[in-house]
């Protein structure tokens, strides 16, 4: 159902990697239990690097933070993983958000990648790890979905659907605008007309109502009898007193109930090795074959292979050593005389991962992919890894031929499950520095009293702690002052307390989505006037300037630092300035179109760092410090204002009414941006209030709209009237 975009390995990193045809990344969502962040950080040195096309070095995608960042701007990306992958205090760029969860162990792995061209689903059993993408024996499922392509759009609207109820409260609003994103996107695409229904791949969840075993079993036709039932999985269930059946028996009571008989059944069990030799013995516990022949469970014949941990000759690329390669895989497959089910992804065969609970809703958050066939379209040779020599008999085998597997994944034990996600408001507008507000989201009603704490850094000025309680309210909000922004945009994070100090935890910290547009491309440097000037000229690349803001800021020097000696000979040079502007508004106009490929990629040109907002901060800075007349700096404003109000969105208007909307909300944004800078410098632009010829030049550039605004703000009153202009209300 898809095709890699690299031929170099069978490594599962391959499948993220974009091709030439795909377009650029608009959105993006990643679904893990665990997720390798240091020693190394492979999931931002390595697989958003390939995500993004970036780097080709040894077959990895490595890029500078800096150049990753700038290309993540463009698009919505999140990433929702379970919460003991962060608890360490890790957590990657601010460009991609974090949604932990732990009130639920999440164990889902699904990767959903929306291209302009191509949207990629994969469901598997990789994590987000080196290990799950470049080194371990995983399987996955991997759906495309494009204007050619054969699978409907059903496949992908009834996945985001499931996928949304599984998550519940813990989605946040970006998740569900990629979610839904791609649902209305394929919706557009061609009809598709499956040629039978059955057939098709349907993505199910656990962790809820229905629990997984049911969905597999259920989906087996009524009287067919099963005659192979495969099962690969890394772990296993225990027998426990007291405890449900185990998923070998539920699935099988609920094929029995079918009237589909397990009589003629042979069973094939693909279970770790116990070392990397020819001589190692399955994983798998005997105590629990020994149960399932005391209470007569129905399959009598079959086998327990271990998968080799060692690798096989053709799965060691040329000119590398050879490592070792555990079985992580999890599939399930019943095979009749007609039909082939499967199941594929993050569930392993235990009573947590299939729900075999009393209470299903207990059970993790997985992800699968259900599959059908004829009997005779699937060979069970290319889904099997590199096997062992060591197969042991169901029926025969004794303690003495197995080894005791690894126990399953264990709970985080301490987290503030009472937190949704916390996130980081940005008021970019309060210039010379912006403060902002926490926004904390509760899981109601069990919230205890608790802390918010900046942990202690070189910056003493941010180190605070209020005490919140939730009461009634879902959401709640702290402001913060300039220095507190700047340790939370550093540190990613902020400490939580609570049970009288008795327990806390690093929580991850995101930037609002409104926020996010604005924030620099390197932390603690901003590009000057002139600097932005020479950009949009094209006398310096994206590239080159980025690196001297990095230079910038590892020597400390303040964002577009200006001597005060200098301040006098930039005063006397502004009309050589306004000159450079006023030539650079037609590169600007050109690379706010060309960069506006989608929503988020607008909002990018139009408010982030290289943009006519920052541009905007530049001019409001220079006449603060006296660099610039009050008559230079407005018409530069205005000038802008009009560059704003001009751009054409008529090609994205004409594909869809909603994308039109949301370009048009990212220009609104955008205009009032500069207004409330204008609003805030009203007292040194005194001097044209009353500047007829101004008035009458602000009148003949702007449209009408547009214009009133202009006057009202100088004015300091709200304006009257509607105020409209070309493209829509401003």
């Amino acid at each position: 159902m898809a095709s890699k975009n690299h031929d170099g390995s069978n490594a599962m990193i391959d499948w993220v990697r974009p091709s030439e045809a795909d377009g650029p990344l608009i959105g993006a969502v990643f679904s893990t239990y665990g997720l390798s962040l240091d020693q190394p950080d492979f999931f931002g040195q390595d697989f958003l690097p390939t995500l993004l096309g970036l780097g080709s070095i040894r077959d990895r995608g490595y890029a500078s933070p800096v150049t990753m960042d700038r290309t993540l701007a463009t698009s919505d990306v999140s990433l929702i993983c379970d919460a003991h992958a962060v608890a360490a205090g890790a957590r990657p760029t601010l460009r991609v958000d974090v949604l932990p969860i732990g009130h639920r162990l999440h164990h889902a792995k699904v990767i959903l990648i929306h291209r302009q061209n191509r949207i990629r689903l994969i469901v598997g059993s990789a994590n987000l790890t080196h290990e799950g993408f470049r080194r371990q024996r995983e399987m996955a499922v991997v759906l495309d979905f494009h204007e050619q392509g054969k699978l409907p759009p059903g496949v992908l609207t009834i996945a985001v659907t499931r996928w949304l109820e599984a998550l519940g409260d813990s989605a946040d609003d970006q998740v569900r605008r990629v979610l839904n994103g791609v649902a209305r996107q394929v919706q557009r695409w061609p009809v598709v007309s499956p040629t039978r229904e059955d057939l098709l791949p349907q993505i199910v969840f656990g962790g809820g109502v229905v629990p997984l075993w049911r969905q597999f079993a259920d989906a087996w036709p009524e009287g067919e009898p099963v005659l192979r039932w495969y099962i690969c999985s890394p772990f296993w269930p225990q027998v426990q007193d007291n405890a449900a059946s185990s998923p070998f028996e539920a699935i099988a009571g609920a094929l029995e109930a079918k009237r589909a008989s397990l009589a003629d059944s042979h069973m094939e069990i693909i279970a770790r090795a116990e070392s990397a030799n020819d001589t190692a013995l399955p994983r798998f516990p005997f105590a629990l074959v020994r149960h399932l022949r005391e209470h007569g469970f129905p399959v009598q014949r079959g086998r327990i292979v271990p998968a080799r941990l060692d690798a096989a000759e053709e799965e060691i690329p040329d000119g590398k050593a050879a490592e070792n390669r555990d079985l992580h895989a999890k599939w399930t497959v019943l095979a009749g005389p007609n039909t082939v089910l499967a199941m594929v992804g993050s569930a392993n065969f235990t009573r947590q991962g299939l729900g075999v609970l009393r209470d299903p809703t207990a059970a993790n958050i997985e992800a699968c992919v259900l599959l059908k066939w004829r009997r005779g379209q699937w060979n069970p040779e290319t889904w099997l890894p590199p096997l062992g020599k060591q197969a042991v008999d169901w029926a025969t085998c004794s303690v003495d031929d197995l080894r005791d597997p690894p126990e399953e994944e264990a709970q985080l034990p301490d987290w503030p499950a009472f937190i949704q996600r916390i996130e980081l408001a940005i008021h970019w507008e309060h210039l010379p520095e912006p403060d902002g507000e926490l926004h904390l989201h509760l899981r109601l009603p069990a919230t205890p009293a608790f802390r918010v704490v900046f942990p202690a850094g070189p910056d003493s000025a941010a180190e605070a702690s209020f005490v919140l309680s939730a009461g009634a309210e879902p959401h709640l909000r702290a402001p913060l002052t300039a220095a507190q922004v700047r340790h939370v945009l550093a540190r990613r994070m902020v400490q939580v307390v609570w049970e009288d100090d008795a327990r806390s935890a690093l929580f991850p910290v995101n930037v609002l989505y409104e926020s996010k547009a604005a924030m620099p491309s390197v932390l603690g440097a901003k590009p000057s006037e002139e600097q932005l000037l020479a950009y949009f000229h094209g006398r310096i690349s994206e590239e080159d300037l980025l690196t001297r803001l990095e230079q910038q800021a590892s020597a400390g020097l303040p964002p577009a630092s200006i001597l005060p000696a200098d301040s006098e000979r930039l005063r006397q040079l502004q009309n050589y300035i306004v000159r450079e502007f006023v030539e650079g508004l037609y590169g600007l106009t050109r690379a706010v179109q060309e960069a506006s490929f989608s929503p988020r990629a607008a909002e990018q040109a139009l408010l982030g760092d290289l943009s006519p907002v920052s541009l905007a901060e530049q001019v409001v800075q220079a006449l603060y410090a006296g660099r610039r007349s009050a008559t230079a700096a407005a018409f530069q404003l205005v000038e802008l204002i009009r560059v704003v109000g001009e751009l054409s969105w008529a090609a994205h208007v004409e594909q869809s009414p909603e994308v039109g909307a949301a370009f048009e909300l990212v220009r609104r944004r955008t205009l009032d941006r500069i207004f409330a800078m204008v609003q805030q410098i009203t007292a040194k632009l005194s001097a044209i209030r009353d500047d007829r010829e101004f008035a009458a030049y602000v009148r003949s550039l702007l449209p009408a709209g547009l214009a009133n605004r202009w006057m009202a703000v100088l004015a300091e009153k709200e304006p009257t009237g509607e105020l409209a202009f070309e493209g829509g209300i401003v």
